[in-house]
């Protein structure tokens, strides 16, 4: 009897113990969080679309920024079809480029053919070289730049190569006229340059700006 008493007892104290237990956990105030979001569906921010940044592309090739000058790129309007106005490109420093020395007008009258002592006589000389296409009215007009380098006795170093040209003139007259400006320089060469002049310039790239238009009816006054 004592025995079953003893464990009556005991079974009583542990009941007593849990029931103690579990006031406490709620004493405490412990909270069921629950299980994590699923996944996905914390809506991460993601990155705008490809292409939605607009970004600023560098201008097409051959083409400059002109502030102030028609369009973004020196163009008429901003369309797809704007004209571009090409603009002669100026001497790089340390390049060893001259830059332009001189114009040829049809106008212009030659040099007598003696030794060239100076960068502004190597214009007029290709004067007596160049044969300007016809040009007919008032607004016929183109003009072109073309650059080229001498050796010291006046020959041809490399080929003569036009950098500009003018864009408003008709497609056809346009060709005909740097193929005229071509023409002069390689016909000219070599060259009577002074001993000077020659080592003065031999190697270095030139430039001349070749002018032409159509001859006026106007008398001078």
């Amino acid at each position: 009897m004592a025995g079953r008493a003893q464990r009556a007892v005991g079974g009583a104290l542990a009941l007593a113990l849990l029931a103690l237990a579990a006031d406490g956990a709620v004493a405490q105030g412990t909270t069921d969080l629950g299980l994590p979001p699923a996944s996905g569906s914390q809506n991460p921010v993601l990155p705008p679309p490809s292409g939605s940044q607009n970004p600023v592309l560098p201008p097409p090739s051959g083409q400059r920024y002109l502030p102030g000058v028609g369009g973004r790129f020196g163009g008429d309007a901003d369309g797809p079809g704007a004209a571009i106005r090409p603009v002669p490109s100026a001497p790089r420093p340390g390049s060893g480029e001259i830059g332009v020395v001189g114009t040829v007008e049809p106008a212009m009258k030659s040099p007598d053919g003696g030794a060239l002592d100076r960068l502004a006589d190597i214009a007029p000389a290709l004067r007596r070289c160049w044969t300007p296409p016809a040009m007919d009215g008032p607004e016929s007009g183109a003009m072109a730049t073309v650059r080229f380098s001498l050796r010291r006795d006046g020959s041809l170093f490399g080929q003569p190569r036009v950098t500009w040209q003018t864009q408003n003139t008709e497609s056809d007259l346009r060709r005909r006229f740097t193929d005229s400006v071509v023409a002069a320089v390689r016909s000219c060469t070599p060259m009577r340059l002074s001993p000077q002049l020659g080592a003065a310039i031999a190697g270095r790239p030139l430039s001349i700006r070749f002018h032409g238009r159509a001859p006026s009816n106007e008398r001078p006054i």
